[in-house]
């Protein structure tokens, strides 16, 4: 299986969650009063887990999610799944953030869950915010590939866009970025390889060098998931290959179900 759970799910409706969910955030409420909020992160979630567990709540700590394709694979460990039905990831940082968002959405589709909150220990009083997602695994599998701006004649450009496709029809799409990004480059070689650090020059003077992947020694790929600005977003990396010894970029940015290639070259 591409994607495998080792455990057991169950999806909630809104209801079930909702009566679970009233007794961990009571719970997670006590502790923020009791322990204050300095206490290290394992600590909170340790200590959420035995609580919901006295409760009656069937709790799983750190439960595994593997990613697999072909030889490659990559594991997420969650916080605390709930009843089986709802993921709980618990922080103990400044604020809670779009990225804290994101880890969680992803776990619900890795696991195929619906509901999710994010609980964040370490502000004056305890910050949450409850994340859901409706994709089901079908629109996941279904995608598409925007405005072709590929070079698709270049071996390296079509090597890269076949493996792209069947990462694409095993594991679908709105996962985060990060999971295609390094199955591809393992696919393409590994790290050692294929992230190479790469002269950033202004005329002949060298500032200094950035890692980046590469495809050859003068070819680089991108991938990103940005659902706005993408003119904005383009001027950057023009100006980074214009200040680079690149010849050309393959831009893949991920956008909902539509996943659009670009072709960035030098003037």
């Amino acid at each position: 299986m591409p994607i495998d759970c080792t455990f057991l799910v169950k999806p909630l409706d809104q209801n079930s969650f909702h009566i679970i969910d009233k007794v961990v955030m009571g719970h997670a409420f006590d502790i923020h009063n009791e322990f204050g909020r300095f206490c290290d992160e394992r600590i909170y979630q340790d200590e959420l887990a035995y609580r919901c567990t006295t409760s009656g709540i069937e709790i799983l700590r750190e439960p595994m999610v593997c990613v697999m394709h072909q030889d490659f694979s990559k594991q997420y460990l969650l916080d605390i799944l709930a009843d089986a039905g709802t993921i709980y990831e618990l922080k103990a940082v400044k604020g809670l953030n779009g990225n804290h968002e994101a880890q969680l959405i992803n776990y619900l589709l890795l696991t195929g869950l619906n509901h999710g909150k994010l609980i964040n220990m370490r502000s004056g009083s305890v910050e949450y915010r409850y994340v859901s997602t409706r994709l089901t695994n079908e629109k996941r599998c279904s995608y598409s590939f925007g405005p072709d701006g590929w070079a698709s004649s270049d071996p390296c450009a079509s090597r890269l866009y076949d493996l792209l496709k069947t990462l694409l029809d095993d594991w679908g799409v709105f996962l985060e970025i990060q999971l295609y990004r390094e199955a591809l480059i393992h696919f393409l070689g590994g790290e050692d390889r294929v992230l190479k650090p790469v002269d950033i020059q202004v005329g002949d003077r060298i500032v200094g060098t950035q890692k980046i992947g590469l495809l050859q020694k003068n070819t680089a790929f991108h991938l990103s998931a940005i659902q706005a600005d993408h003119a904005s977003y383009q001027k950057h990396m023009t100006r980074l290959l214009e200040h680079s010894s690149l010849s050309r970029i393959y831009w893949i940015n991920f956008q909902g179900s539509e996943i659009q290639l670009k072709t960035l070259a030098k003037k």
